[in-house]
C-alpha cells in the first residue's frame, strides 16, 4: 500500500500588485480624506497663532513702556544734576553789577553772569504747570537797548519732570539780624547772599539738595 505524505505549504505571499489593489479598495478613500487640513483645523491653528501673536505683542509693548520709563527717569535725573552743577558754577562766578543786581524768591533767581565773553542777566525759573525749570539769559546790550547789537537772548528747559523746585538765600534776617536761609532776596538792601540752597524734587521721587557758597559775598 502506498503511503501518502502531506507536505506543509507556507502561506502564499500576495503579489505586490495584489496588495496594491487591495489597498486601493479600502485605502484610497482614507488617503483622500487626510490629504490636507480641514476648515475647523485651519481655524484652530489660526486662532492659536493669533493668541501667540497677541501675547508676544503685549509682552513687547510692556517691555518698551518699562524701558522708556526707566530711560526717561534716568535722563531727568541726569539733567537735574547737571543743571544744579551749572547753577553752582555760575553763582560762584557771579559779581556785582548794579544794572542787573541779585534778585530771587522761592521759584525764581536772577544774577549777572558771563556767557560767550558777554555780560548776561541769567535767571532760573520753576513753572509748576509745566513741571519744568527753565534757564534764560538776556544780554547787557539788550537790557540797555543798544542799537546794532546781535540778539543773544535764550530760554530753554533744563530740568523736565519737576515736582517741586525751591530756592533759599543765606543772609541776615531783617527782624532778628541772625543769619538764616530766607525765602526771598533783594540785593538793593542786603547785597549778594552768602549762599543759595537749591532743592529739587522730581516726579519719580528723586530729591536733590545743594548749598552753594558765593565767594564774592564773603569779600
Amino acid at each position: 500500500m502506498r503511503k501518502s505524505f502531506l507536505v506543509p505549504q507556507s502561506p502564499r505571499t500576495p503579489e505586490p500588485q495584489a496588495r496594491f489593489l487591495k489597498l486601493g479598495r479600502w485605502g484610497a478613500g482614507a488617503l483622500g480624506r487626510y490629504r490636507g487640513f480641514t476648515f475647523v483645523e485651519t481655524m484652530i491653528v489660526l486662532a492659536l497663532f493669533g493668541i501667540l501673536g497677541v501675547s508676544l505683542f503685549s509682552s513687547f509693548s510692556m517691555g518698551m513702556k518699562v524701558w522708556k520709563k526707566a530711560t526717561s527717569t534716568n535722563l531727568f535725573k541726569r539733567k537735574a544734576v547737571l543743571t544744579v552743577e551749572r547753577l553752582s558754577m555760575e553763582l560762584r562766578r557771579t559779581f556785582y553789577y548794579a544794572p542787573i543786581g541779585f534778585l530771587g524768591d522761592k521759584a525764581h533767581i536772577e544774577f549777572p553772569g558771563i556767557v560767550s565773553n558777554k555780560i548776561y542777566n541769567l535767571s532760573y525759573d520753576f513753572f509748576p504747570e509745566e513741571k519744568c525749570v527753565k534757564r534764560s539769559g538776556i544780554s547787557r546790550e539788550e537790557m540797555l537797548g543798544m542799537q546794532g547789537t546781535e540778539k543773544g537772548n535764550f530760554s530753554r528747559v533744563v530740568i523736565p519732570g519737576v515736582e517741586n523746585f525751591v530756592l533759599n538765600y543765606y543772609g541776615p534776617d531783617d527782624q532778628t539780624g541772625n543769619y538764616t536761609f530766607l525765602e526771598s532776596w533783594n540785593n538793593t538792601a542786603a547785597g549778594i547772599p552768602a549762599a543759595v540752597k537749591v532743592s529739587v524734587a522730581l516726579e519719580d521721587g528723586t530729591d536733590l539738595e545743594k548749598i552753594i557758597a558765593i565767594p564774592v559775598a564773603q569779600q
